[in-house]
């Protein structure tokens, strides 16, 4: 197999599980596309995966109907995956583009020998007396294999989110498949940064990286992925993916730093 086609191959293998360790409430084929509904709480879990070839039918209408029915709007998540056809049509039908994204990964072994160059380096993970949670002495990281409303409070914090969206999300999160690591990073009694990741078929999938505007600069991301890359290898995964919006520069920067590289890219095309 050529580099291009191993490449080409990775990426699709990481959208494909990528999809599924973001479940939505509800999900239905559409051939080999899937159409996914979460009452609008994410773009991922509202939105047609359309990797594969068309359909047979009106696949448009169908998919439009779907989403009509449930009072949301028709959205599709084109990426390298897509026949190529597809965002030309739904451009010409007045879809608007949307959140250009990479898909990233790197082997665990990468992340935590590049961390290391960087001056990171992770303690022995123990398990936390008298919890199910695991933590990482002396770098305020905390692992726990289910979702707290605790941690569901932070996350919503630190991402600006409203009230309203909490029930989408603790969908999401209870749904996933296992094993799975809701992380925080405390600092001085205080919740600072949090992530989440889950780990199927040899790779683990990072997602919701986010740190307290008030705590930059101080590698919490950086320390957290080093966290999870030592996690990841001790639940059964080589590498790791996740997915960044093209424009966030600071983000890119780190996880380049760290060894993760693109190997597919992906946007939205959503209609009215």
């Amino acid at each position: 197999m050529s580099g291009r086609m191993a490449h080409s191959a990775l990426g699709h293998r990481l959208e494909e599980l990528a999809a599924s360790g973001w479940p939505p409430r509800e999900s239905r084929r559409l051939g080999s596309w899937q159409l996914r509904a979460n009452g609008g709480v994410t773009r991922r879990a509202n939105s047609v995966l359309a990797a594969g070839p068309f359909p047979e039918g009106d696949w448009l209408e169908e998919a439009e109907r779907f989403y009509r029915d449930r009072g949301l709007p028709p959205c599709f998540h084109v990426s390298d995956f897509s026949p190529p056809e597809l965002d030309i049509l739904l451009a010409a039908a007045d879809y608007e583009e949307a959140m250009h994204c990479l898909m990233l990964a790197a082997s665990c072994r990468e992340i935590i020998n590049r961390a290391a160059d960087l001056g990171l380096v992770c303690s022995a993970m123990a398990a936390a007396e008298g919890t199910e949670e695991f933590r990482f002495p002396g770098t305020g990281v905390i692992l726990a294999p289910e979702v707290s409303e605790p941690w569901l409070d932070d996350f919503l914090r630190m991402e600006g989110f409203p009230e309203s969206r909490r029930e989408g999300y603790r969908s999401i999160f209870a749904a996933m498949p296992s094993p799975k690591a809701f992380v925080a990073i405390v600092d001085q009694a205080e919740p600072i940064a949090v992530a989440t990741a889950v780990v199927e078929a040899g790779w683990a999938g990072i997602s919701n990286v986010i740190v307290d505007p008030r705590h930059r600069r101080k590698r919490a991301a950086a320390r957290m992925l080093l966290a999870l890359a030592a996690w990841s290898a001790e639940a059964g995964a080589e590498g790791m993916y996740l997915q960044v919006l093209e424009k966030n520069a600071p983000a890119l920067e780190l996880y380049g730093k760290l060894g993760f590289a693109a190997v597919s890219g992906y946007h939205y095309r959503i209609g009215k």
